[in-house]
């Protein structure tokens, strides 16, 4: 059984002989057809441009808080703190999206 393994290890299939001897691959081809006629009949939409707004801003104390790994305990009366600086700096915030 592993005399039989190393031989089959050792000899190349046919295939690869075939390629190996400079032949050209071909693509089968319905009979009739133009290479043309295999294109994609649509044209493919181009991708929406990115937006320019950067919402990440808006809320960005609360937001990080909420993401931090501080104890849910602790995190209550931090937000005490964040939203109304979050609602203090909106207007700033809002604006800032635009240019980052």
């Amino acid at each position: 059984m592993l005399v039989a393994g190393l031989l089959m290890l050792a000899v190349p299939p046919p295939t690869m002989a075939a390629n190996d001897a400079g032949s050209a691959t071909v693509l089968a081809q319905a009979g009739g057809t133009e290479p043309r006629e295999l294109e994609p009949r649509y044209k493919p939409v181009a991708p929406e441009e990115p937006s320019s707004y950067n919402s990440s801003y808006i809320f960005g104390m609360t937001r990080g808080l909420a993401a931090s790994t501080i104890h849910p305990a602790g995190k209550a009366p931090l937000f005490l703190l964040s939203i109304p600086l979050d609602l203090v700096f909106l207007p700033f915030t809002a604006i800032g999206g635009f240019f980052g």
